[in-house]
Parts: C-alpha cells; sequence; structure tokens
C-alpha cells in the first residue's frame, strides 16, 4: 500500500496487485499441504536424478516427467534391483505431480497393506480404499520387498482394481513382472 501511495496507482491496479498476492499465497499453501499430506519419505526431486546413467531411455524419462500418464489416468511399474533408482524416479515424479496441482500419496508397500489391514479390523476396507482414491497419483514403492500373506494380497489386489483407469497407480518393485 505504500507503494501503491507513492507511485500514484490507481485503485484498480491497487485491488489487482492485492489478489495477485493473495492467490500467490494460496497457491503456495496449497501445495506446501499437498506436499505434506502426499508423505514422502525424503524428497527428492527429478532435476537430481541422473538420467544418462539410469536404464530408463531418455524419451520415456521425457514423457513420465510431463506427468501426462497421470492426466490420462495410466499407471507406471518400475521393476529393476535394489539400488537403481526406482524410488528415487517415483518420489521425483510425485513431487513434480504435487507441483504441477495434483494430489499424491506415496505408501511403502508394507505401510499400505498395514494401513488396509487396520481398516478390515473395523469394516472400513472400501471407505479406506475410496479415502486413498481420492488422490490423483498413489505411489507404492517396495512392492516384494517384504511377503505378503494372503489377506494382504487380497488387500494390495482390492486397492488396484478399485484404482483401474479411475486413478493412476505408480509401482516400484524389484520382482520381474511373471513373478507377482
Amino acid at each position: 500500500l505504500a507503494t501503491a501511495k507513492v507511485q500514484r496507482w490507481a485503485p484498480e491496479e491497487v485491488l489487482r496487485t492485492l489478489i495477485e498476492a493473495e492467490l500467490a499465497a494460496r497457491d503456495a499453501s496449497n501445495a506446501a499441504n499437498r506436499l505434506k499430506a502426499a508423505a514422502f519419505p525424503v524428497h527428492k526431486t527429478l532435476e537430481t536424478f541422473d538420467v544418462n546413467v539410469s536404464s530408463i531411455p531418455a524419451t520415456t524419462f521425457d514423457y513420465l516427467t510431463s506427468l501426462e500418464w497421470v492426466r490420462s489416468r495410466a499407471n507406471l511399474a518400475l521393476v529393476g534391483p535394489a539400488g537403481t533408482g526406482k524410488s528415487h524416479t517415483l518420489i521425483g515424479l510425485g513431487v513434480a505431480a504435487v507441483a504441477a496441482g495434483h494430489k499424491v500419496k506415496y505408501f511403502s508397500a508394507a505401510d499400505l497393506v498395514e494401513t488396509l489391514y487396520r481398516s478390515l479390523a473395523d469394516n472400513t476396507v472400501g471407505k479406506s480404499i475410496e479415502t486413498i482414491l481420492r488422490n490423483d497419483l498413489v505411489i507404492l514403492d517396495e512392492v516384494g520387498f517384504a511377503p505378503l500373506d494372503d489377506t494382504g494380497a487380497q488387500l494390495l489386489f482390492r486397492l488396484v482394481a478399485a484404482a483401474y483407469e479411475r486413478r493412476s497407480l505408480a509401482i516400484g518393485t524389484h520382482w520381474a513382472f511373471e513373478d507377482w
């Protein structure tokens, strides 16, 4: 307001400047809230991922970073041995999706199954799955690092089936697809 007074801004310009500042503050606050709600275990970005030493082809990486697959509700499976950058890529894509305005939720497979088990105990599995699927992108990392019993596998399948063509799933695993 002091600047507006000194520079003799018109009332419309003062109002426009105030509204722009409010919108920018709200956008920043919303992005921070979405990032916190995503529950990433660490903060990784795509800028710190070295695609040149990765087995992901540059054109595929460019497509993934465009986030078109999230908008079209497609899925992503990153399969490879430990230490190949699967988690970094998943978290980096999740952070980029948050920055683009998407709602994202990160789970390790063990944490997701534990969450679904708790809801199984009080008969709210369907409600829990619907709550998870309010996100545009659900990241499920470390599939296969801890074995799943039959009930855990069924709960995981139930989430995947419910997400089909409704939400994007991004999965990281060291298991070959045939072993799923």
